[in-house]
């Protein structure tokens, strides 16, 4: 298969919107990567805590020594990870973003922190900042870095450029963390913990109910990701997360209690099958996507559902102060969460869980909702959170990617994506957004969308050996297109004829932006069409 690349022509529409959206996108790209990786590390280091406390393990035993190191790893470079991320959002290099986040975790760096002896630095002074474990200095110092970094690269001869540029860049960047950049970051975090904390611990009980309540809601636009940082910045600093990890607690178990009162009470054996393995989802791991999008948000009085049982469970949370003590996504399988060494909460999330489930089914189902049962028994639950969704681009029988006959596809290496079994001739956007990739060969197209997805959708097999023939390309680069948009056409009944695969593929390139890309579940080997949601992102 030709190799194909889509240029980084979408960086003029990242920088459009309101600077809130530009905040968000920048903080997401920036977290979102890392989130699995903190997620995994938190983890292990509570399994590690429990082997302790059950006596099978010591911390002087050299078996926990090496464990603790392993996932201690994850929190203590943490500026390294998201700087890495910040750099590629910020459109510049990411080993120099990697670079100014392992320079705040250098262990002479370390050393003089724990010596606590005076610091300078041509004369002036240096904080002493403990910088592992934090977000903001690693985001703030490659925006920093990115400019200082295309000011170099204009004045550097060419002959040289290969190690005055990163020189030239570590040399500016790295004495502004320390001096400037550090410190400024470090009152910002300081502010956003002592602000987090004297909300939990004077109106706690209020203000834990009401979170809980729009969370849902904040999660249906995306605009839970900003809260991501308070609650990671809490864990570093404070060692506990009383208000975000909580909140989402409840709001996770009340959307799987929703699905879950959905599922038993519909006539509708699609939505039924739809809602109870999304509720089964959203309990277990936390996935609450297939929940929200699929099932919730379309059928809209479910969300009452989850809102009430969600403030209510919230007031529960804050009576009994609960805390977690690591970042990662609250379910079943992640209570141990809610334990330290010396504090242990699993009790009281358990309750909390109980509370939300039956708080949230009662009232689902005695609000109730319209079940489409009647409108078609093969209907398609459409997933309605227009930012979130894409569309399937051809109409035909949608496959998962892991089925299709090319490895460079199947195996993901490109991004998530799905495969469609085409009965129509005509590619169509599955979003609204732009087009920032066309073909000679018009056999495949990028584009990057309004939602921050950058797509590629490619017809067919092998199809760049036709050279174009059979294709026709319907807009050109940069064009802004709308969903349900003619993009290509090509001659099926060709493709097939000349004995070339026809299945159309949509990988989202950049998958690793988002925290999850979703298929929509129970969709698979069922016809589509231009209005069928195929793919969620979060």
């Amino acid at each position: 298969m030709q190799k194909i690349s889509i240029s980084d022509s979408t960086t003029d529409n990242k920088n459009k919107g309101s600077i809130f959206d530009r905040v968000i996108r920048v903080i997401t790209g920036s977290i979102a990567p890392a989130i699995p990786l903190l997620a995994g590390a938190g983890m292990g280091k509570v399994i590690l805590l429990i082997l302790t406390m059950s006596g099978i393990l010591t911390e002087t035993n050299q078996t926990y020594q090496i464990l603790n190191l392993i996932f201690d790893t994850g929190y203590f470079f943490m500026p390294v990870f998201v700087a890495f991320s910040a750099a590629k959002v910020f459109k510049t290099d990411q080993y120099l973003g990697a670079f100014m986040g392992l320079v705040t975790v250098h262990p002479i760096w370390m050393d003089l922190i724990k010596a606590a002896k005076p610091v300078n630095f041509i004369g002036l002074s240096v904080q002493l900042i403990k910088y592992s474990g934090t977000l903001i200095t690693a985001i703030l110092s490659v925006w920093i870095m990115s400019y200082i970094y295309k000011g170099v690269k204009k004045v550097t001869p060419g002959m040289i450029k290969v190690f005055m540029e990163p020189m030239l860049t570590m040399l500016i960047t790295a004495p502004l963390i320390f001096l400037v950049i550090g410190p400024i970051s470090n009152i910002i975090s300081e502010a956003i913990a002592t602000g987090s904390m004297w909300l939990f611990n004077n109106v706690g009980i209020i203000a834990i109910p009401v979170l809980a309540a729009i969370y849902p809601w904040l999660v249906s636009v995306g605009i839970h990701k900003a809260l991501s940082p308070i609650s990671i910045q809490l864990v570093a600093t404070q060692g506990f997360d009383p208000i975000i990890r909580v909140v989402a607690l409840c709001s996770n178990i009340s959307q799987a209690a929703a699905s879950l009162a959905v599922g038993l009470k519909t006539k509708d054996k699609k939505l039924k099958s739809l809602a109870l393995s999304s509720s089964a989802t959203a309990y277990l791991g936390g996935i609450t996507e297939p929940a929200l999008f699929g099932v919730n948000l379309p059928l809209k009085k479910p969300m009452y559902g989850v809102m009430i049982g969600s403030a209510i469970a919230g007031l529960v949370a804050g009576f009994l102060k609960l805390k977690a003590f690591i970042y990662v996504t609250p379910a079943i399988l992640s209570l141990p969460m809610w334990v330290s060494k010396t504090e242990n909460f699993v009790l009281q999330a358990v309750l909390v869980m109980i509370v939300a489930s039956v708080a949230t089914f009662i009232a689902t189902w005695m609000i109730g909702f319209e079940d489409p049962v009647q409108e078609s028994e093969n209907k398609e639950i459409i997933i309605k959170g227009e930012k979130h969704k894409l569309c399937s681009p051809v109409e035909g029988k949608l496959e998962n990617l892991s089925s299709v006959n090319d490895p460079t596809f199947s195996s993901g290496v490109m991004g998530k994506g799905v495969a469609i079994v085409p009965t129509k001739g005509t590619i169509v956007a599955p979003a609204n957004g732009v087009v920032t990739a066309v073909f000679e060969t018009k056999h495949a197209i990028g584009l990057h969308l309004d939602n921050d997805a950058d797509v590629l959708i490619h017809i067919g097999i092998d199809t760049v050996e036709l050279k174009g023939e059979g294709f026709k390309q319907l807009v050109q680069k940069g064009q802004k297109i709308s969903i349900g948009d003619k993009l290509i056409e090509f001659d099926l009944g060709r493709l097939k004829s000349e004995g070339y695969d026809p299945t159309v593929i949509m990988i989202i390139t950049n998958s690793a932006d988002f925290l999850e890309v979703l298929n929509v579940p129970k969709l698979e080997n069922t016809d589509v069409n231009n209005n069928s949601g195929v793919m969620v992102l979060v």
